[in-house]
């Protein structure tokens, strides 16, 4: 009987996150519509200038390579930098015998 009520409230539960997930009836994150288009006038034109500009057919393998290049370079040096010093700090202390 107590397995019965956790699944009920489990199936429940994730009706409830589905219904909330949907954007046509839950939470809206963010304008829609033509508002949206309006704001997000950054993906028109990466999608149209993308292919005549840098010559790729990957439009977000262009994007992270020719568009936002610094940033990935940025984003891949703290990452290696944080992985050092994670390796660094972890890595066990060797005293000198002798």
């Amino acid at each position: 009987m107590k397995r019965t009520i956790a699944y009920l409230s489990l199936l429940f539960i994730l009706g409830v996150l589905l219904y909330i997930a949907n954007p046509d009836y839950g939470l809206k994150f963010g304008p829609g519509g033509s508002e949206w288009l309006s704001l997000r006038y950054t993906d028109n034109y990466y999608i149209t200038h993308g292919l005549e500009e840098v010559g790729g057919t990957n439009i977000v393998t262009d994007i992270v390579f020719d568009y936002r290049g610094y940033d990935t370079i940025g984003e891949a040096t703290v990452l290696f930098t944080a992985i050092a010093g994670a390796i660094a700090l972890l890595r066990p202390w060797r005293r000198d015998r002798a």
